[in-house]
């Protein structure tokens, strides 16, 4: 973290750098110095002109020297910032590049050299970065090199080349002798007039200058330091050319322990929110995709830990995202959540309150529901030792989780197993009833495939249809679970042909992706594969991959599997595919231990961390802080393109009955163990571990604020399973409550520091304070009233403004007041709401309803002016 200190940093902080203004002249005054030597190195590849060209591809490597004279009165210890600035004239593929101190005396300018002739530089690595995908400038931050220099240095010159990554890098940089503007070295000493739109002593080169510091906040060393409890940097940035940005920094924590997190605030929109990993080194931290709208930005870091917690930061930086970014996505699978609360499991928030497994999730930023569909799962319909539980993730499980997930606002990755039991890598059970057709049609080679072509193909069909119909439409279609060797092959010890082969692998692939494609054009389709990180045992998915119509590539990624992986290890592969095959990508699946063993003492799963267990270890902070690192360095995967990350298995908890297993034993159809209680999200009391803080502290910045709270009758007991009107500034929302009365509305963000709510036929809170930090308002809690009316067997009051009927199965209502709204509300035999009609003049009634009841009120106050019930 120290100033003169030489790291290496990734890249996605250096695209397109806003920095201060540079003028000419030198110290003390800024400077912008041009290139006066430039030269290229050459393998296997030759021009008479050129301008600075680095290609990448093994065997046929090119590098770009560029030389730079000093000013005369060069004062490193003065510098603020420093930039070498290359006009991109093209880029075929961004990939990893490096810059290297170079001799300036070794080359001349203008020359391209071969072979031997290259000029010198020295072996020591000034840092690595992205290289562009596009052209225009491209700014790399030089800073800590420069100012390490010795002053009075006269010379600076630079080696910038792709380390021959056997990847297609082609990027072509002005030079001095034929097109493009030559590079330039802008070095700033803070005397020049700041340029709208940037970060003011973004180094705290000038201590907290600039900033506004609440709580225990020093600069030590050229660093800012956060110590103890609450503490907040804040920088309001102002200038900024209205688009999508990248904030970064570069910071560790010492404890994982409190909250600690790089945040990016627009006026507008919630705050974005990255945590910061638990590391002894500084980490790059990316807050990615902010919207400005209104040239203002607040960008900072906050802190809320533990008095002996320390959290270092420095090198703020503001980019404009990469076109190619995508919303980073916290979720998990949801597919046994049916099953464990039919085996009594319950869930509690951190502070003991019991409520739906979702709606705690949710509170907490998971936003990314994983729903697993299986055909028909029961005895029999195993693996022949084992089967799962009749009547879970069935398509009508399925379905109304489905539902419970789009209630809480979250979207829906939706995995078509094409199975009855669990599918992985050494097992892809064929389905009951198909395997029964195969059998007794005999059929195995091309008619075995073009059958399974034509089941899979309408299978995907049927089942996204229904989702579609129900209102539920997935924005993620995975086709099988972890298909690296294939899918309906039954086991990899009795294979039916399909075993590890590419070509019908990519058959079947495509006849789902067929189907997704004719019925949900907007889904994105997902591949996934395990052994995250470890490419060279995916080879049959890498080919039949090629040959598919799909978005997403999605890796299993487990320490415990995969001991010698890292999470770095992932990132590079990540990017690597996005380079590669120019797709996005998804880790589909993850774990790691809250406690090291299950509540019956023995190990569950996942019987360590592996290359993590001497990091982190194995309790809650551990699973915390895991998750921590794994989201923040996600986001820097090449372009912006990781979609995020699913949890497995989040809510598959403890059961004090022992009832909960993970499949029901063929012979005695005796529930097996439990195997992933310690891993999940919830302790074994079922209430909410540390990990969801992870989730908590990493939010995208958006327009939509939730607001959650409870809903009682007027005797005081939970109104459940019912659909509501939630009003927010004069604008109404549609949304239902849970089995415990609790809701979730996403309402438009508002533009001041509070917001007026209302539920339609509830009193209760009326203005609400709007949390700046956070996205979401908890505890909004509304009691249903009974407004005065007229007996059920009366007509409608007569009124020249309101009036009501009702003719067979369907009203029409009458509200000429503009001042007014009306409203009608549907309820059972046992009066619960079953639906609100926001608003309407006619209208449909459900043949489940017992009662109507109609409303006219204000549109300012809410007061009710008329009403009637039939």
């Amino acid at each position: 973290m120290n100033k003169h200190s030489i790291t290496a940093v990734t890249a996605l902080s250096l695209f397109t750098a806003a920095l201060p203004s540079y003028a000419e002249g030198g110290s003390p005054a800024n400077a912008s110095v041009t290139a006066d030597k430039t030269a290229q190195w050459t393998n296997q590849e030759a021009a008479a002109n050129y301008d600075l060209r680095i290609h990448g591809w093994n065997a046929w490597e090119t590098a770009a020297y560029i030389g730079f004279t000093l000013p005369e009165d060069f004062t490193p210890s003065a510098l603020k910032n420093a930039v070498l600035r290359l006009d991109t004239l093209g880029a075929s593929a961004s990939g990893e590049a490096y810059i290297y101190a170079a001799d300036y005396g070794a080359f001349d300018n203008g020359t391209q050299y071969e072979g031997a002739s290259a000029p010198s530089y020295s072996e020591t690595e000034i840092l690595s970065f992205t290289s562009p995908a596009a052209a225009g400038e491209f700014d790399i931050d030089l800073t800590d090199y420069i100012a390490s220099l010795p002053s009075g240095t006269s010379t600076a010159a630079f080696r910038i080349d792709v380390k021959s990554q056997d990847t297609n890098n082609n990027w072509v940089i002005g030079s001095l002798t034929n097109a493009g503007t030559a590079p330039k070295l802008l070095l700033d000493y803070g005397t020049g007039a700041p340029e709208p739109g940037t970060i003011q002593n973004s180094r705290f080169s000038d201590g907290l200058n600039e900033w506004t510091a609440e709580g225990s906040a020093d600069v030590k060393e050229g660093a800012l330091v956060l110590t103890g409890g609450s503490a907040r940097v804040s920088q309001k940035v102002t200038g900024i050319e209205d688009g999508i940005y990248d904030v970064g920094a570069k910071a560790m924590t010492s404890d994982i322990s409190g909250t600690a997190y790089v945040y990016a605030k627009a006026e507008g929109q919630t705050a974005a929110k990255t945590a910061i990993p638990q590391s002894s080194a500084a980490m790059t931290i990316t807050v990615p995709g902010v919207s400005v709208r209104n040239g203002v930005l607040e960008v900072g870091v906050y802190a809320d830990g533990k008095d002996e917690n320390t959290v270092t930061l420095d090198d703020f930086t503001l980019t404009k995202s990469a076109p190619t970014r995508v919303p980073f996505l916290k979720g998990g699978e949801i597919s046994k959540l049916t099953y464990v609360e039919d085996m009594g499991a319950k869930f509690f928030r951190a502070d003991g309150s019991e409520a739906d497994a979702l709606q705690i999730m949710a509170e907490n930023g998971f936003n990314l529901a994983r729903i697993r569909l299986l055909d028909d799962p029961g005895k029999g319909h195993g693996d022949g030792s084992y089967y799962l539980p009749e009547g879970y993730m069935t398509l009508e499980d399925c379905l109304n989780l489905a539902r419970r997930a789009k209630s809480k606002g979250m979207q829906i990755e939706y995995t078509i197993a094409y199975s009855d039991y669990w599918v992985d890598g050494e097992k892809q059970m064929v389905p009951y009833s198909w395997q029964q057709e195969i059998t007794q049609q005999g059929l195995t080679g091309e008619p075995l495939i073009a059958y399974l072509e034509n089941k899979v193909y309408e299978y995907t069909k049927t089942s996204m249809q229904a989702m579609i119909d129900q209102g539920t439409c997935p924005e993620y279609v995975s086709i099988g679970n972890e298909i690296q060797v294939g899918i309906l092959f039954n086991h990899y010890r009795s294979s039916n042909g399909l075993y590890n082969k590419p070509e019908p692998l990519a058959r079947l692939l495509n006849a789902g992706a067929k189907a997704v494609r004719e019925t949900a054009p907007n889904a994105k389709i997902i591949l996934h594969s395990d052994n995250g990180g470890k490419v060279s045992r995916r080879s049959t998915f890498i080919n039949a991959m090629k040959q598919v119509d799909f978005d997403v590539i999605g890796a299993s990624f487990y320490p415990f599997y995969n001991a010698d992986v890292s999470i770095d290890t992932v990132v590079s592969e990540f990017s690597t595919f996005v380079n590669q095959y120019d797709k996005d990508v998804i880790i589909m699946e993850t774990g790691y231990n809250w406690n090291p063993l299950k509540a019956d003492g023995y190990p569950g799963q996942l019987q360590n961390s592996g290359y993590y267990q001497d990091i982190y270890g194995e309790s809650e902070n551990g699973q915390r802080a895991f998750l921590t690192e794994l989201y923040a360095k996600l986001k820097t995967v090449l372009g912006g393109r990781c979609i995020g990350d699913l949890y497995w298995d989040p809510v598959m908890v403890h059961s004090p009955e022992w009832k909960i297993g993970w499949a029901i034993r063929e012979s005695d159809d005796v529930t097996d163990s439990n195997v992933v209680p310690n891993s999940t999200i919830f302790d074994f009391d079922g209430k909410a571990v540390e990990g969801q803080n992870a989730m908590r502290d990493n939010a995208n910045s958006t327009d939509k604020l939730l607001i959650t709270g409870r809903i009682t009758d007027k005797d005081g007991a939970p109104v459940t399973d019912a659909g509501l009107t939630f009003t927010a500034d004069g604008k109404s929302y549609s949304t239902e409550t849970d089995a415990y009365g609790e809701y979730i509305a996403a309402v438009d963000y508002p533009n001041s520091e509070s917001i007026a709510v209302g539920v339609i036929g509830c009193t209760g809170a009326e203005q609400l304070a709007v949390p700046r930090y956070d996205n979401v308002i908890r505890g909004a809690d509304f009691a249903q009233t009974e407004p005065t009316v007229p007996p059920s067997d009366s007509p409608a009051p007569p009124h020249e403004l309101y009036g009501f009927t009702i003719n067979e199965n369907k009203f029409t209502a009458k509200c000429d007041d503009p001042d007014s709204e009306m409203f009608v509300a549907e309820y059972d035999n046992d009066g619960r709401l079953l639906a609100v009609h926001a608003d309407a003049r006619e209208g449909g009634i459900m043949p489940e309803t017992a009662e109507v009841k109609a409303f006219a009120w204000k549109r300012d106050t809410h007061a009710p002016v008329w009403s009637y019930k039939q």
